[in-house]
């Protein structure tokens, strides 16, 4: 099934990407508010600081369920449903009275986002395909960063206001659904719930469908996705408390900093899919992990807030093309009618990354210190480089 990159169903596919990025990130503003707020309320630091993690938690356990859910029951349902429950859970914040049901709260959000991520990659799969599905998948990236930092931007403008005004953010997600219901078509299928074949994805590796390899080569790319969150997620986690310690106490230009990971990971997503055709998957996960490795270089050297934006950089580049790289190459190798469980895979190493990332990091900076920490990542990334390229380029003979 082809789609034109402009028709309704892609904008409708991109603009929903945007909601995946809101679950953590928008009320990250809010929290000292928050914190303010239920200070009376008993192990509310505690309950405030978990507000964050939580939706990622569940996308970590449920993204597989509901990826099944998604080849079984159709795509179409699932982003409706989840569109739906998502823009209702998350704008609950804004009126719950108790810390106790805002987490509740956050947890559905976060089952919410595991259905949004699976049936939307799925989707993207059954949609496209060849260079495509590259062009898409880059598009996608830079959407979600994108919506990312108009998400947080907005976010700290009302929390100055209010800490329960950027719930309300997620209201916006009700907009959508009519777009779902009117723009998104399931691909054909049979009674049974599985795909019917059609002339394109039988004739190229999409469907491998009685080849046990498939299986090892999702499990290669999620686990190449789990060791570049690992890496990747030091941006967020560690850059902050990096900056104080070589005494750069201004919040606002960790902002900057972050931000500009994120502005680099949109711009270079968006130029993903030329890059495959021309170096291919391999060639893309050499190129971009080698410039996180870089990054992490510079940022052992980091004395000025220059370099540090420098280091962020590099470092969001690497997560505009490896994220849509081994997305793609994970998702292309696997039956049309396991896409949603691939997606699910795929999804859950993501975050489970996300999880070990600030473990790992916060106990080796303290062995360590940061410059040799850093010195120590871009080893590993370096490496992972080598590695990652040489499993695609296996994978393509």
């Amino acid at each position: 099934m082809k789609t034109n990159l402009l028709v309704p169903s892609a904008l409708c596919l991109l603009l929903l990407s945007t909601l995946t990025v809101m679950s953590n990130a928008t009320i990250a503003p809010a929290l000292p508010g928050l914190a303010r707020e239920f200070a009376g309320t008993a192990s509310a630091d505690l309950l405030v600081k978990m507000l964050l993690p939580i939706p990622a938690l569940f996308v970590v356990i449920f993204a597989p369920i509901l990826g099944w859910t998604a080849d079984k029951f159709g795509r179409r349902k699932q982003l409706l449903i989840s569109t739906t429950v998502f823009a209702l859970s998350g704008a609950a914040g804004a009126k719950l009275a108790g810390l106790e049901a805002i987490l509740i709260s956050r947890a559905i959000l976060g089952i919410c986002v595991a259905g949004l991520m699976t049936a939307i990659t799925a989707l993207i799969t059954d949609y496209f395909a060849g260079q495509q599905r590259s062009q898409f998948m880059g598009l996608q990236q830079s959407f979600s960063n994108i919506g990312g930092i108009v998400f947080i931007v907005t976010a700290g403008y009302l929390a100055n206001t209010s800490a329960r005004l950027p719930f309300y953010i997620y209201a916006a997600a009700l907009l959508l659904v009519p777009l779902v219901f009117f723009a998104i078509k399931d691909v054909s299928r049979t009674n049974d719930g599985s795909v019917i074949q059609t002339a394109e994805n039988t004739q190229t590796k999409d469907t491998i469908k009685n080849n046990a390899r498939w299986k090892w080569a999702l499990a290669g790319c999620a686990l190449v996705l789990f060791c570049h969150l690992i890496v990747f997620y030091i941006l967020p986690t560690q850059i902050p408390f990096f900056m104080v310690d070589i005494g750069i106490t201004d919040a606002s230009k960790s902002g900057l900093a972050m931000g500009a990971g994120t502005l680099a990971a949109a711009i270079i997503g968006i130029s993903f899919g030329k890059l495959v055709d021309k170096i291919q998957n391999y060639g893309v996960a050499l190129v971009g992990f080698m410039t996180m490795a870089i990054g992490m270089v510079v940022l052992s050297q980091a004395s000025s807030f220059g370099l540090v934006v420098v280091g962020c950089a590099l470092m969001g580049v690497c997560m505009g093309l490896v994220m849509p790289n081994f997305m793609v190459t994970g998702l292309a190798l696997v039956p049309s009618d396991k896409r949603g469980l691939a997606s699910g895979v795929l999804t859950s190493s993501i975050f489970i990354g996300q999880f070990v990332s600030p473990l790992i990091s916060s106990a080796l900076i303290a062995i360590l210190a940061y410059s040799h920490f850093y010195l120590l990542m871009a080893g590993f990334t370096a490496l992972l480089a080598v590695a990652s390229a040489a499993m695609l380029k296996a994978q393509a003979a």
